[in-house]
């Protein structure tokens, strides 16, 4: 723990003081070895807080099928299964996957800072390809960690059926903070820190449920293609677009402030894609903060029974991949309510 930030002292996005020759908004503050940012908050304590959600048993697997969504999104390769026979009594297989075609954790290693180069930590291009490759940053960091917290649950997409709005799920509609704490009000949440007087708690693991796997799943895989197989092009001009949580200064400061230890969504990339401003919010989760981002959960489950239960609080786990050098995972998450 040596060197590390005290999680008595974390500054506010406005109180950042970056390393030299850090990016500004960096909050590269655990120590110049640290590779889990800010899963470092999910502390035995606050594990042990968030087992205390754990009402009704009621167990929710997060993770949608390997083979889905059907086609990928952002033109990755399928998933692809063989099963091998290795005598009268005995089978193989062999999985062939990109782990980010599916429910996942975005790492550390998948998306950098753009103005400066860095991921997180400093972590550059040359330490994850080429011959001075390091595994420095990999996702095995968080699989030797583990990924245990309190989960809270925004459930845009119900608010927005209550509220007679309709989304467009494949265009970059934007999420904005505002709507956030609508829905957390519709709920019965004050997005403002506990300290505040509000009820997140440092180190909550954020979800946002947009509606996106819901509406996925209710066309066709012709109707899906149209979109998922569009031409990826880095910028505004990207012919993949899609719903999700809107940047600005205000979803900036609530996400930095709040300082949850992960975030995820149902949709393909946590934010509105492309961007409506000259950033991402992929830049300051991961690569300036270290929040690592999940991406299309299977969240439908999971609202129905908060809404059955009338709580948003659970307890959430995922056992990330232990592969060196990572640049994401497969989510296996589970929700415990």
């Amino acid at each position: 723990m040596a060197g590390r930030q005290s999680l008595n002292s974390l500054p506010l996005r406005d109180a950042l003081a970056p390393q030299e020759d850090g990016p500004a908004d960096s909050a590269w503050f655990w120590g110049p070895e640290d590779q889990l940012g800010r899963l470092n908050l999910q502390t035995p304590e606050r594990v042990r807080a968030a087992a205390a959600h754990v009402r009704s048993g009621t167990v929710i697997p997060l993770n949608i099928p390997f083979d889905a969504p059907s086609p990928p999104c952002f033109g990755r390769q399928k998933f692809q299964h063989q099963i091998i026979r290795l005598d009268g009594h005995a089978f193989d297989e062999i999985y062939e996957l990109n782990p980010q075609t599916g429910s996942q954790w975005d790492g550390f290693r998948h998306f950098g800072h753009v103005a400066s180069g860095y991921f997180y930590n400093k972590t550059t291009a040359a330490d994850i390809q080429g011959p001075q490759a390091t595994s420095r940053c990999g996702v095995h960091a968080w699989a030797e960690h583990g990924i245990v917290g309190r989960g809270v649950l925004l459930d845009f997409a119900r608010y927005a059926e209550l509220k007679n709005i309709k989304p467009s799920m494949y265009e970059n509609y934007s999420i904005s903070f505002g709507t956030l704490a609508e829905v957390g009000k519709m709920q019965g949440l004050d997005l403002r820190r506990e300290e505040d007087g509000g009820d997140i708690k440092i180190g909550d693991i954020l979800l946002v449920r947009t509606g996106f796997m819901k509406h996925c799943r209710s066309i066709s895989e012709d109707e899906r293609a149209v979109h998922h197989l569009a031409k990826p092009k880095f910028g505004p001009e990207d012919r993949q677009r899609y719903i999700g949580v809107g940047q600005s200064e205000k979803m900036l400061d609530f996400l930095h402030n709040s300082y949850f230890s992960a975030v995820a969504a149902d949709n393909p990339a946590f934010e509105a894609w492309p961007s409506h401003e000259d950033y991402y919010l992929h830049e300051h989760l991961l690569a300036l903060w270290g929040v690592p981002i999940g991406e299309l959960w299977d969240l439908e489950k999971l609202a129905e029974a908060c809404a059955t239960e009338k709580r948003w609080t659970f307890m959430l786990t995922s056992a990330p991949n232990n592969v060196k050098g990572g640049i994401g995972s497969t989510s296996n998450a589970i929700a415990v309510l």
